[in-house]
């Protein structure tokens, strides 16, 4: 079950679980809140997001948790996978009690692990602790968990890279009249931080070396940062790009990508620019110690919430040529424990136990 499948990690993650999981011979169905399919998946789609744009009262609701509890009967579903944020006591303590069978794996895609369990602590345990698993993306969320919620069904499964699919898509031509560094996702500042990397690119040498800065994406504060590249003058030097399913093209001709998040969990964009075998800026958001950036081995990791570092850094990666080559070398092959034919096999062993 997941939000959607069209922006963000965890939705392209869960279309990656369908893929692989069905090539592992698992009949896949996938279930989706809003009616939004971009990302390449396998299996049959059950799109609650169509019905809710018919009637979204609350008869409406009520009529969506009947039909959903009745595909899962109908269907003999054995195990539910759901990768949705869970915040809204009523309606998850229904899906969590009356809906859902106890073979239920709950995903944990960011370090604010109380986006995904409801607030009263003592219905959650109560519920959740009788889940097949809660499986958190890397090592610090899941203790993060365990220290919050005292649950005992805990794992982490870390998020896959696909590379055969990878490799497809950046092989796409694009028509770029200067080099440009990359950042790509959701444009929302609470956690995103994009003011913090307008603000750096303003600071550093690029708009004078010629460097581009682009950004890709939707969400709900597009404008706010639109406003602000206006209003530092930044409007000849930043563009802004609609999302698109294949940041890859984009990655592969860039000259690296930021990452100037607050907090994360384990986000793609690094596991795909690396993948792409280009380096990425990072600032210390919360979790980065269970992250995949090794400071001048694969990319260069400097102190958040301050714009003359991150800008320090982007000037290293243009100036220093022999540090940017050296990151931009290890780049693939710091990934490589993540493809999707190992990760596919710690959730086929979870599934089948």
């Amino acid at each position: 079950m997941s939000r959607s499948l069209s922006e963000g990690g965890a939705d392209r993650v869960a279309a990656m679980q369908s893929v692989f999981l069905s090539d592992l011979g698992y009949d896949v169905y996938i279930v989706t809140i809003l009616n939004s399919v971009k990302y390449p998946f396998k299996g049959e789609l059950f799109n609650l997001g169509k019905i809710k744009e018919q009637n979204d009262t609350l008869f409406g609701r009520f009529n969506r948790f009947l039909l959903f509890k009745k595909f899962l009967r109908s269907n003999n579903i054995d195990v539910v996978i759901d990768h949705r944020v869970r915040c809204k006591p009523f309606s998850e303590y229904i899906i969590s009690g009356f809906v859902y069978s106890e073979s239920t794996i709950y995903m944990v895609h960011n370090f604010t692990v109380d986006r995904y369990f409801p607030p009263l602590k003592l219905l959650t345990n109560f519920f959740y602790k009788k889940a097949k698993s809660i499986v958190s993306v890397s090592k610090n969320i899941e203790e993060k968990v365990r220290e919050t919620y005292k649950f005992k069904n805990l794992k982490t499964i870390y998020n896959p890279i696909d590379f055969d699919y990878i490799n497809r898509l950046k092989e796409q031509k694009i028509e770029m009249s200067s080099p440009y560094v990359f950042w790509y996702g959701r444009f929302e500042e609470n956690q995103k931080n994009l003011s913090l990397l307008i603000d750096a690119y303003s600071k550093s040498q690029l708009p004078n070396r010629n460097v581009k800065l682009l950004l890709m994406g939707n969400g709900k504060d597009k404008s706010i940062i639109v406003n602000r590249i206006i209003n530092l003058g930044l409007s000849e030097n930043v563009e802004v790009l609609p999302f698109s399913e294949n940041p890859f093209c984009f990655i592969t001709s860039s000259k690296f990508t930021i990452l100037s998040s607050n907090y994360e969990g384990f986000p793609m964009t690094v596991l795909e620019s690396l993948a792409c075998g280009i380096p990425v800026v990072s600032v210390e958001y919360k979790n980065f110690e269970d992250g995949v950036i090794k400071h001048e081995y694969n990319g260069l990791m400097v102190e958040n919430h301050n714009p003359e570092a991150l800008a320090k850094a982007l000037n290293r990666f243009i100036n220093d040529e022999k540090l940017y080559l050296r990151c931009k070398t290890n780049a693939k092959k710091s990934v490589a424990s993540f493809s999707v034919e190992n990760i596919s096999k710690q959730w086929q062993t979870l599934i089948d136990n």
